[in-house]
């Protein structure tokens, strides 16, 4: 299960404000406590700072990996340039990975050859020119058809990440259903995988973190490969290595037993 940490984001109030202030010790805080938490990549958003998104994220970028040894980076950013100003500004030797393309044609061509360029993991939602889907069949359908673009295009299908668009379920409460059985279709793209968004199922509800840390249960049982998160969160913690430990992904419970050890259970 790869884990991209979700809270260097510029939606957060306390983040816009740290960019626009460069202040370096509060995103550095944050990406080494994700990091120590567990996160595989920290995701990068500075799309809502009310600036200049690419020298933004430059600054972003810079700074996580000065503080953090071959940190890996989710580019995060409806922007092509700010997404490929990122990408220029890292150097480290860990991962790349682009969120997002979706099956629009005008973004698949901005984005897909920078994800080409740079060997980056690619983020793709489940959506095209007809706007959001509702069901699981809707789902299936876009995502097969980005999946057929972007191998078409020489990309490598084994780091495609589909995300099948998770909403809340105070609103569409059939949402986490419709979610779940897109999973068991697009894992039968070969090699494709799948990753979520995970907070948004809970939007609008209380004790959001009881039904997020349910929910990663039965997605993980689904086959769900990746999840965009807060990795600092123990619930949700605690949740992922139990759901791996009882799926099998978790050889010995050797690591759920490693995280009872360390105090990182509730």
């Amino acid at each position: 299960m790869l884990i991209v940490g979700e809270r260097i984001n510029s939606t957060k109030e306390k983040v816009k404000n740290a960019i626009k202030a460069r202040d370096a010790s509060f995103i550095a805080k944050e990406a080494r406590s994700q990091v120590e938490a567990g996160a595989d990549y920290i995701d990068v958003n500075c799309a809502v700072t009310s600036g200049d998104e690419l020298q933004d994220m430059d600054w972003t970028i810079s700074v996580i990996q000065s503080e953090i040894e071959n940190v890996s980076i989710s580019v995060d950013s409806p922007n092509y340039l700010a997404i490929e100003a990122a990408i220029k500004a890292y150097h480290s030797k860990g991962g790349l990975m682009i969120n997002s393309i979706t099956g629009d044609e005008t973004r698949l061509r901005l984005i897909l050859p920078i994800a080409l360029k740079y060997n980056a993991k690619l983020v793709a939602l489940t959506m095209d020119e007809n706007g959001m889907p509702h069901t699981a069949e809707d789902r299936f359908s876009a995502a097969r058809k980005i999946y057929e673009r972007v191998k078409r295009d020489g990309f490598n299908v084994e780091n495609l990440y589909f995300d099948p668009l998770i909403r809340p379920i105070a609103t569409e409460p059939d949402q986490a259903v419709q979610f779940l059985k897109s999973l068991h279709l697009i894992k039968d793209l070969g090699g494709a995988k799948t990753i979520c968004g995970l907070s948004n199922v809970s939007f609008g509800l209380p004790n959001r973190r009881l039904v997020n840390s349910t929910f990663l249960s039965m997605a993980v049982h689904a086959g769900l490969d990746a999840a965009i998160l807060d990795p600092t969160d123990k619930q949700i913690h605690s949740s992922l290595r139990a759901s791996k430990a009882l799926t099998c992904r978790d050889e010995y419970c050797s690591e759920y037993i490693r995280a009872f050890r360390e105090g990182k259970l509730v």
